[in-house]
């Protein structure tokens, strides 16, 4: 790679049956040595971003967000904020549903298509998108 330091060390699944206080600890390590520059995680939780970012500065979070999926906004949005991190949204666009590309005809490979990728699922969604009332995605503000 011809580089003296990697940017991002990025941990882009908490692994459960390793301490996050161990994960933070090896890259603080690597980022004293000068290996490193910048400590992320991706789909962690609040408690989990907490328990890293004591032991090793947490630079950003990547997480799942769009308008089919908003929790991040209950807990992991309002730690990032108080934390000074930052936040990049992956599948913003719901994994491609909200490009109106697919609706239920769309063939996906099956062992590829997320679960709830189905083609009744796929109907209800457009039901729900098209009558507001209905839709779970809203959210009062």
């Amino acid at each position: 790679m011809r580089v003296d330091a990697i940017d991002l060390f990025y941990q882009h699944r908490v692994d459960l049956n390793v301490p996050i206080e161990d994960v933070a600890g090896a890259v603080k390590d690597l980022i004293q040595e000068g290996k490193g520059k910048h400590f992320r995680l991706s789909e962690a939780s609040a408690q989990t971003i907490r328990r890293a970012h004591a032991v090793q500065p947490v630079a950003a979070l990547q997480s799942e967000y769009s308008l089919f999926w908003r929790e991040p906004e209950e807990t992991v949005m309002p730690t990032l904020e108080e934390l000074g991190i930052g936040f990049v949204p992956f599948s913003p666009l719901g994994k491609g549903f909200l490009t109106g590309k697919i609706d239920e005809n769309t063939k996906f490979d099956s062992t590829k298509r997320p679960p709830s990728w189905s083609s009744i699922s796929i109907r209800k969604s457009h039901l729900r998108s098209e009558n507001p009332q209905y839709s779970t995605a809203t959210r009062n503000h």
